[in-house]
């Protein structure tokens, strides 16, 4: 029953999946409705893909059509098995199967759960199992942003008006006062089977021991009549529940079928089962799927080495190049390119080093800022070669002036 602030991102949401089924027999005056899985405000959809995710979701998207259908019907027979999600959808389900003039009959086949259990007191008559839970906890909100005291004090008022209609509906079905059936929601109540018709959230107990249930050992996964349900964000799960350590993967699986039909003889199994009744079809599931997995292993392979091959020009670097396409280090051609930019890095860190050093031997900086031709002293020079000059025009002219 959480009311669920939302951000979204990417492809526009597929078309949503019909997550219910509903039954009717040509010139039957009798409708069956079977609302399985998680209450979504909208079918939840991959973000890169758009198309919807897979699981079992009750989302209000087309259903009010289908119910238009049924409008007129004498008899409805609506199966829960549901931990809830979405509070305004719940209220939405509730009131239009409310609004429907036939009896209506809601079986919690397994769990009606937070939201789910709004939608179950739409029932005229609601039947348990001795082994079927329903749970009513308060409204709550899931917030990412920055807020000031005012966007606190709206928000605290929005859940108040939530858990003020959550409590009126439940009044309406069990005749409980409101304060207490708000201390209930507070506490966040368990019922199961007997203890569910005692508060008057049902109204018959089934004669049938109902649907069986485990708990996964970090008590994050609930599985009820083959159906997944995420009860992390619980708290008072009844202890009698048992544990079983693969609960959670073998509801994984299980939880993407479509909700079961009645006489359609379906029957949920668990992977042990199914391995035993059909190993021909498993086995040929599983070699299509180690085949694939192949294949898709190969054009990887392949298209990772061509990635690498066309940048290669830019690398210069053999051995680099070829450690990444087969050596111990083998890498994507992102990674390559990385790896060449570090190695350039480190050489030209290198050659500046040198550079310092080959200028500190040359002794360039004992060198004065005054140019004289590469020479030293060249003062005594210049006075020798003036005699010489001397010398010379004396030795051709006789030693005498003229």
């Amino acid at each position: 029953m959480k009311n669920r602030i939302k951000l979204t991102n990417g492809p526009n949401p597929a078309s949503a999946r019909k997550c219910w089924n509903v039954i009717t027999g040509a010139g039957s005056d009798s409708a069956e409705i079977t609302l399985y899985g998680d209450v979504c405000s909208q079918q939840p959809t991959d973000w890169w893909t758009g198309e919807p995710a897979p699981g079992l979701y009750i989302t209000p998207e087309g259903f009010l059509d289908d119910l238009a259908q049924i409008k007129d019907k004498s008899e409805i027979v609506v199966k829960i098995n549901s931990g809830g999600g979405d509070l305004y959808t719940g209220i939405a389900i509730h009131n239009a199967l409310k609004s429907l003039k036939g009896h209506k009959t809601v079986i919690i086949e397994g769990l009606a759960a937070s939201a789910a259990s709004v939608i179950a007191c739409a029932g005229d008559e609601v039947q348990v199992h001795a082994g079927s839970m329903i749970m009513i906890h308060g409204a709550a909100v899931c917030v990412v942003d920055f807020m000031t005291a005012e966007d606190v004090k709206k928000i605290a008022k929005n859940l108040e008006a939530a858990n003020s209609a959550i409590a009126q509906i439940y009044h309406q079905k069990t005749g409980l006062e409101i304060e207490s059936l708000r201390s209930m929601m507070k506490a966040e109540t368990w019922m199961v089977g007997k203890d569910a018709v005692d508060k008057k959230f049902a109204d018959t107990l089934l004669s049938d021991a109902g649907p069986s249930m485990s708990l996964s050992a970090d008590k994050k996964v609930l599985l009820v009549a083959g159906v997944r349900h995420d009860v992390k964000a619980f708290h008072n799960i009844p202890g009698t529940i048992p544990v079983k350590p693969d609960a959670s993967a073998e509801s994984a699986a299980v939880n993407k079928k479509e909700p079961p039909v009645s006489g359609k003889g379906e029957t949920t199994m668990t992977e042990k089962e199914l391995r035993a009744q059909f190993p021909d079809i498993i086995a040929a599931i599983e070699t299509a799927a180690t085949e694939k997995a192949r294949t898709d292993a190969v054009n990887g392979e392949r298209a990772r080495l061509k990635a690498i091959e066309e940048i290669e020009s830019q690398i210069g670097d053999p051995a680099l190049i070829a450690d990444a396409k087969y050596g111990a280090n083998a890498c994507t051609a992102e990674q390559l390119a990385l790896k060449a930019m570090q190695a350039q890095a480190k050489l030209g860190a290198a050659h500046l080093t040198a550079l310092a050093s080959d200028g500190e031997k040359s002794g360039v900086k004992d060198v004065s800022g005054n140019p004289n031709g590469g020479n030293g002293d060249t003062g005594s020079d210049d006075a020798a070669e003036l005699k010489g000059i001397v010398d010379a025009y004396k030795s051709q002219t006789g030693g005498s002036r003229r």
